[in-house]
């Protein structure tokens, strides 16, 4: 069965919109499931770093992917080595985009770190492995203003420790150091990499206050260019977290950025103050403002990126209690550079809401859009539903239509019959009870935030027969509708005279 919009109503062409934007599924491989997990934009196009299983013993395969900048497929690399593990976990590309470094963990007899060059077709130009007892993968790579590497590697032993490593190479893959990360946990996982303008190098990562705990510490520990630790800080213990990791990245006149996934179990009416944690420090890692973004349900955060200008995009996903039961989102959302939030948007594209799944990436495309990739059936076919790689491409202010505000945008993966496009939906409200005995309620999925909002109902004659102005910022509405014969009746959103949104409702008597 192909997904249809939630909601029935006018599709959205977004062709022509003078920044392109897109929404589109690619099924890589021919049926078998498929995820993206972070994207790369270069001048271009982006490049998408995809996985499949690629065998019925359910072996892991990465994909190298790439589009131009109107989301149309260039080509793809699946890398289906005769090893018993190869994973691609980060790509680093070189400031002339003229070729990329991988770091991932391979399997032969043992698990074992790599880095691998790549030219811009995805063709392997060599690949190194690193040995030293306890590593085992290579998770985040980055390129120095020198044009060396530093990667963070994870290892440990299996109910006994895991810890954080931080190697740097030249150019060529050969070591120049290597330094662990102590501190006072046994159990550190997630971490990501930074790399400040004086070469000095951040990286994040949470710990498991004990092997059996639920709970979590996050922690910095920032390292000189030359590989000497300068301090390590912990900034917060919670008592439950998801296994999201600690996120980092450089901000452009110094300092940092984190995003810490607090309490992504996100239990309704347990945790409900709680939720991902933004922060910006020093680069002595003295704090300078946070962020906690809030939303009924606490959302998962998956990943955040820097913009040119300074503000923080951020990705993830989550539930909301909505009226016809829990419905997961994907999400984005921008922070300014002060820490004040600009937007937030939410994206929905699955037929069943629940199995709606997070943005897990997105990124800065080079004509100041956004990037975000995840993934979504195409089938939902039992017992083993075809996930495809879903990208999403949007404007500065996270819209794939121009101007959208406090809409939820509803997609679908079929095909609109002679223009090769996808359905788009934008949805506003909910309205119930439909039929309606009495007053209808209306529930904004957002705030309002468009100028002069007004509820319309019209008769099957065309005729006005009641309307309501709204207050910006208002949630609910309630439209009386005693006096009414019963009937179909088309209730009208509308911003300063344009319809917004239209939904058929009946009254009945």
């Amino acid at each position: 069965m192909r997904f249809q919009l939630l909601i029935a109503g006018l599709c959205i062409s977004i062709a022509g919109f003078a920044q392109p934007t897109f929404h589109n599924t690619y099924d890589l491989t021919n049926g078998t499931a498929e995820n993206a997990f972070k994207v790369f934009p270069v001048e271009d196009g982006v490049y998408v770093d995809c996985g499949t299983w690629c065998n019925e013993n359910f072996k892991y395969c990465p994909i190298l992917f790439k589009i131009n900048n109107n989301g149309d497929s260039l080509w793809h690399r699946v890398y289906n080595y005769d090893l018993e593990d190869y994973t691609i976990f980060d790509y680093s590309i070189n400031s002339n985009e003229e070729y990329m470094y991988v770091c991932g963990r391979i399997t032969v007899e043992d698990k074992l770190p790599f880095i691998a060059k790549m030219n811009t077709l995805g063709d392997t130009l060599w690949l190194k492995t690193y040995y030293a007892p306890f590593w085992d993968s290579a998770q985040d790579i980055e390129q120095d203003g020198d044009g060396n590497l530093v990667i963070g590697v994870q290892g440990g032993s299996f109910g006994e420790f895991a810890n954080w490593t931080v190697i740097k190479t030249d150019e060529a893959g050969e070591m120049l150091w290597s330094t662990t990360i102590e501190d006072s946990t046994d159990y550190a996982y997630g971490g990501q990499l930074a790399i400040l303008n004086d070469g000095s190098i951040l990286l994040a990562f949470y710990s498991g206050l004990e092997w059996t705990s639920t709970g979590r510490a996050y922690y910095v520990a920032k390292l000189s260019s030359e590989g000497e630790v300068e301090w390590v800080h912990n900034y917060d213990e919670v008592d439950r977290s998801d296994d999201y990791p600690a996120l980092i990245a450089p901000y452009p006149d110094g300092g940092f950025v984190t995003g810490w996934a607090f309490d992504t179990i996100s239990q309704p009416g347990v945790h409900t103050d709680e939720g991902p944690l933004l922060r910006r420090y020093d680069s002595d890692g003295e704090i300078l403002w946070e962020y906690r973004y809030v939303y009924r349900r606490g959302p998962k955060l998956t990943n955040m990126t820097v913009a040119e200008n300074g503000d923080i995009i951020m990705c993830g996903g989550g539930g909301e209690l909505l009226i016809q039961g829990d419905a997961d989102r994907a999400w984005m959302a921008r922070v300014s550079g002060d820490g004040e939030l600009i937007w937030k948007r939410f994206y929905q594209g699955l037929d069943i809401p629940s199995n709606t799944w997070p943005f897990n990436a997105v990124a800065e495309t080079s004509d100041d859009g956004i990037i975000a990739c995840g993934y979504i059936h195409d089938t939902y076919a039992m017992p083993v539903p075809d996930p495809d790689v879903w990208l999403v491409k949007t404007d500065a202010d996270g819209c794939i239509t121009p101007g959208c505000q406090d809409s939820i945008l509803y997609v679908s993966v079929e095909e609109i019959p002679g223009t090769g496009e996808t359905a788009l939906r934008e949805v506003f409200f909910k309205a119930y009870p439909n039929p309606a005995r009495g007053p209808i309620q209306v529930e904004f999925l957002n705030a309002i935030r468009y100028e002069e909002p007004e509820l319309r109902l019209f008769n099957l004659q065309g005729q006005q027969v009641l309307n309501q102005r709204l207050q910006r910022g208002a949630q609910s509405a309630e439209l009386p509708t005693n006096g009414l014969p019963g009937g179909l009746y088309i209730l009208q959103y509308t911003s300063a005279g344009r319809v917004l949104q239209q939904e058929r409702v009946v009254k009945v008597e």
